[in-house]
C-alpha cells in the first residue's frame, strides 16, 4: 500500500503568503495545490495546528478495498497524529478527503455514495483520538460532495463543482502567487516510473540472464566483488556522459550491469553523487530509465534507481516526483533503507542540501580511499530456487 506523507513546519516566515481556505469549495481547489498533484483513488488527511488552525501534517494513502476500510482508516489516524508529533505538536483538527473518479457507466455521486462509510470510519477513528472533523469530502469527476455537512437541503445532489484552472478562484490564485503548483495527477507522474512491457521487456529480461551468468562466474575469482564495483563505477560514468550527450536509453545488457550494480549500496550511493545542479536533470532521465527496465522477476530491483530518482527530484524542487518514486521504491521494496531515511527526511522537514553535503563528503573520502564492496549474486539455480521459497533475485546489499 503506498503512502505519501507530508510534514511542515510550525515556524512560517511572516512574509511567506497565507493561502486561507474559508469553505469546502476553498478545501477541494486547494487539495492539488497542497499535495503538488491531483490524487487518484486516494485518502488525503490534512492536520490542521495551532489556534489559527494552520497546515500541518498530510498523509495520503490508497483507498483500499472494501475489507480493509476498517484497517486503513486507523491506520491513517494514527499516521497523522505520529507524523504531527514528530515534526511538532498533536494536530488540532483534520480535514478528510476521498478521492476517486468514477468508472465506465458510474456517476461521481455514486462514488460519493459508495465511499460514505468509509468516510465514516475515517471521522470515527480521528474523533476517537479527540480530533475535530472540520470537513469530510468525496471529490470525484470534478465535484465535491461533503460528508460532514449536516443540511443536506443545502447541498446539491449531483455535487458541486470544484473551480477549473479557467475558472480558478482565489484560493488558487493565493496557492500560485505562494509558489505551490500542480505536476498533474499522481497517475500521470507514476506512469513514466513504469517497467516496459513487450517485446522490450523480454529482451531486457534474457540480458539480465546473460549477465547474471556471467557475474557468477567472476565471483569464483579474487578480488572479485572490488572489480565488480569498480566496473559498475565505470558504467555509471559512461552512462551519464552518454545522457548527457542526449542519449535516452542503454544497451540491454549494459541496463543489466547497472541495475545489478546498484544492489551493492555502495555502487548506488556512488550514483547518488550525481546530484550536483548541472547533474539532475540528465541524472533523473537515467535513473527513471533503469527502474522501468527492471522487469518481472527483477522487480524489487527498481527500489534502487527508483530511491536515486526520488533523491534528484527532491534536490530539483520536485517533491510530487519525490513522494510517487519512494512510494514506488518501497512498493518494490518495503525493507528498502535508503528510501526509508529519505522519506523520513522529507517528512521531517529537512533541507536536502543538508544531505547534499554529506553526499560530497563522502564522494571526497571515496576519491581518496579508492575502495569499496561488490555486488552479491546467486548463481541462476539458486536464484530461482531461492524466488520459488520467497527469495529475491540476485539481492545485494541494502
Amino acid at each position: 500500500m503506498n503512502d505519501d506523507r507530508t510534514a511542515q513546519p510550525d515556524a512560517r516566515p511572516s512574509d511567506q503568503p497565507t493561502v486561507k481556505m474559508r469553505d469546502p469549495a476553498d478545501m477541494a481547489e486547494m487539495l492539488p495545490y497542497l499535495l503538488g498533484f491531483h490524487p487518484d483513488d486516494s485518502i488525503v488527511a490534512l492536520g490542521l495546528q495551532g489556534p489559527d488552525l494552520h497546515q500541518g501534517g498530510t498523509v495520503r494513502l490508497d483507498i483500499p478495498d472494501e475489507p480493509d476500510w476498517g484497517r486503513v482508516a486507523a491506520e491513517t489516524a494514527r499516521l497523522l497524529v505520529r507524523l504531527s508529533e514528530q515534526r511538532d505538536t498533536r494536530p488540532a483538527a483534520v480535514v478528510l478527503y476521498l478521492c476517486r473518479d468514477p468508472g465506465p457507466g458510474q456517476t461521481g455521486r455514486a462514488v460519493a455514495d459508495r465511499l460514505r462509510p468509509l468516510a465514516e470510519r475515517l471521522a470515527a477513528e480521528f474523533r476517537a483520538r479527540r480530533l475535530d472533523v472540520r470537513e469530510s469530502l468525496c471529490v470525484s469527476d470534478g465535484h465535491w460532495w461533503s460528508y460532514a455537512c449536516d443540511r443536506p437541503e443545502c447541498c446539491d445532489p449531483a455535487g458541486t463543482p470544484v473551480r477549473s484552472a479557467g475558472d480558478a478562484g482565489p484560493v488558487a490564485a493565493a496557492a500560485t502567487y505562494a509558489g505551490l503548483a500542480v505536476r498533474g495527477s499522481r497517475k500521470e507522474i507514476s506512469a513514466t516510473m513504469e517497467v516496459v512491457g513487450p517485446p522490450v521487456a523480454e529482451a531486457q529480461r534474457e540480458a539480465f540472464e546473460r549477465v547474471l551468468a556471467g557475474l557468477a562466474r567472476r565471483l569464483t575469482r579474487p578480488d572479485a566483488a572490488e572489480r565488480i564495483l569498480e566496473r559498475t563505477g565505470a558504467l555509471l560514468d559512461d552512462a551519464m556522459e552518454r545522457f548527457r550527450a542526449g542519449a535516452d536509453q542503454l544497451a540491454d545488457e549494459h541496463a543489466a550491469r547497472l541495475v545489478l550494480g546498484l544492489q551493492d549500496k555502495r555502487a548506488r550511493d556512488r550514483a547518488a553523487e550525481f546530484a550536483e545542479p548541472g547533474d539532475l536533470a540528465v541524472a533523473q532521465r537515467l535513473w527513471r530509465f533503469l527502474a522501468r527496465r527492471c522487469v518481472h522477476p527483477f522487480d524489487d530491483h527498481a527500489a534502487a534507481p527508483l530511491t536515486l530518482l526520488a533523491w534528484t527530484a527532491w534536490l530539483a524542487d520536485d517533491t510530487p516526483t519525490t513522494r510517487v518514486a519512494l512510494a514506488r521504491a518501497l512498493d518494490a521494496d518495503p525493507d528498502y533503507t535508503l528510501a526509508r531515511l529519505l522519506y523520513d527526511s522529507l517528512n521531517g522537514g529537512l533541507d536536502p542540501r543538508r544531505l547534499l553535503e554529506t553526499v560530497r563528503e563522502e564522494r571526497a573520502r571515496r576519491l581518496a580511499a579508492d575502495g569499496g564492496a561488490g555486488v552479491r549474486v546467486r548463481p541462476r539455480s539458486a536464484r530461482r530456487q531461492g524466488r520459488a521459497g520467497g527469495g529475491r533475485p540476485a539481492a545485494g546489499a541494502r
